[in-house]
């Protein structure tokens, strides 16, 4: 599944497969905006006994809600994806750790990819009907011209004319 990239001060936060957000990549947007400094990294941030009954409550929560392996918060040491990835939870709880406004400012950002989301969804579900509708009405006119074709309405109207002049024939003259 494609999950949208949102842009924080000009600063591209990556997603994961999973839909989880990279927070170093925030942390770089905030501090880009003077918001956070480097003693606020996702690490230090995890560090937190409050952060940690928030993740452990947010694990529980998910493990609860679905069947799927998808981890809330995901650290990778070393490589290219290295990192703090977190869910959209997650993201908007680090933004308030750093600074209420740069909460706000994540807090705005991701509704407005989400209101995107919906309106995309909406186009998609009108289309959808226009297909349904317009594809019901092809199919009646290709049922109705079935029975109009070879063998159908339009044989028996032709034969129907057939009698009619046989019978006008009788009883009109002919011309020469």
């Amino acid at each position: 599944m494609n999950y949208p990239t949102v842009v924080v001060n000009g600063v591209s936060v990556r997603v994961d497969d999973g839909g989880r957000y990279s927070l170093n990549d925030l942390h770089a947007a905030a501090v880009t905006n003077g918001e956070a400094t480097e003693q606020q990294r996702p690490s230090q941030f995890l560090r937190s006994a409050q952060v940690k009954r928030f993740i452990k409550a947010l694990k529980a929560k998910v493990q609860k809600s679905t069947s799927e392996e998808i981890q809330p918060l995901k650290v990778i040491k070393g490589g290219d994806e290295s990192g703090v990835w977190g869910v959209e939870i997650l993201a908007i709880r680090y933004a308030a750790w750093i600074k209420p406004e740069f909460e706000i400012e994540v807090y705005e950002i991701f509704r407005a990819v989400m209101r995107i989301g919906i309106d995309a969804m909406s186009r998609l579900n009108r289309l959808d009907h226009i297909i349904n509708t317009e594809t019901k009405e092809v199919s009646q006119c290709a049922s109705k011209m079935a029975k109009w074709g070879a063998g159908g309405r339009k044989q028996l109207l032709h034969s129907a004319r057939i009698r009619m002049v046989e019978e006008v024939q009788m009883y009109l003259p002919l011309q020469e």
